[in-house]
């Protein structure tokens, strides 16, 4: 085993992937460099890499691509691709739930949807991905740049298929969504811990219609990100958030 823990030995043994590890305590911004050069080198080498910190919960669910039970191919050769359905929907029954548990007498899932919009105010720009950084304050959690052979951005869900608990999405409809804001808004997953994902864009959103409707497919994706991410408990905070920033930050409790 290399200089780093057995947590980190079991993930790159589940992944068996190309990695380079970055110890505790240092930089994120080491971290931040390194992956951008890895995106601009992948494309020449035919690769995607993505930042996954050393983490024992998502250790134990890696697990699964050991099993004989996981095949990457069936979550890559979906029938059907309908990723913006998803969120849709999803978006409809988070609605229709919170108007029949908070919403007053008489009150429609399009009322709360209302509610729940805001202004286009409060969100703060976000150009560095930060799953990896140490809550204590003391640098990065220990961490691997992984290089997953695939051509597609959206296809390393099926070598990192964490989720499929609470309101996180399982691999199946996480593959389809990454599919789906890849082709149209060029986000790439980026980094991942057990309860955070992480997407860069090399070309932020600066429209502020598609920061609207982005931030409606935020909170579809994660109610966590306006529920807990924000201080207005607002959407239209994410959508202030989402134009101009170069990372999307998801977080489920």
């Amino acid at each position: 085993m290399g200089d780093y823990s057995k947590t980190t030995q079991e993930i790159i043994d589940s992944v068996k992937c190309p990695y380079q590890v970055f110890p505790a305590g240092g930089s994120s911004e080491s971290v931040n460099a390194a992956y951008r050069a890895a995106l601009v080198r992948g494309r020449a080498e035919g690769f995607v890499p993505i930042l996954v910190v050393s983490d024992d919960t998502l250790s134990e669910w890696l697990g699964i691509l050991k099993d004989d039970s996981y095949s990457k191919d069936a979550v890559l050769k979906q029938e059907e691709w309908n990723g913006e359905e998803i969120l849709k929907e999803n978006l409809a029954r988070y609605a229709e739930d919170f108007a029949e548990d908070f919403g007053e007498e008489g009150s429609t899932a399009e009322d709360i949807m209302e509610e729940l919009m805001g202004e286009m105010e409060g969100g703060e720009t976000i150009d560095e991905l930060s799953a990896f950084t140490s809550y204590s304050g003391s640098g990065i959690e220990e961490t691997i740049l992984f290089e997953i052979p695939v051509t597609n951005p959206w296809e390393v869900i099926a070598w990192m298929p964490m989720g499929g608990w609470n309101e996180c999405p399982d691999a199946s409809d996480m593959i389809r969504v990454c599919r789906y804001w890849y082709e149209t808004y060029g986000a790439i997953p980026a980094a991942f811990s057990h309860d955070v994902l992480e997407f860069y864009l090399e070309k932020p959103i600066e429209d502020e219609d598609t920061a609207w409707k982005l931030a409606k497919e935020h909170y579809s994706f994660c109610p966590d990100r306006v529920d807990q991410g924000t201080e207005s408990g607002m959407i239209g905070e994410v959508a202030d958030c989402i134009k101009g920033s170069s990372v999307w930050f998801f977080w489920w409790d």
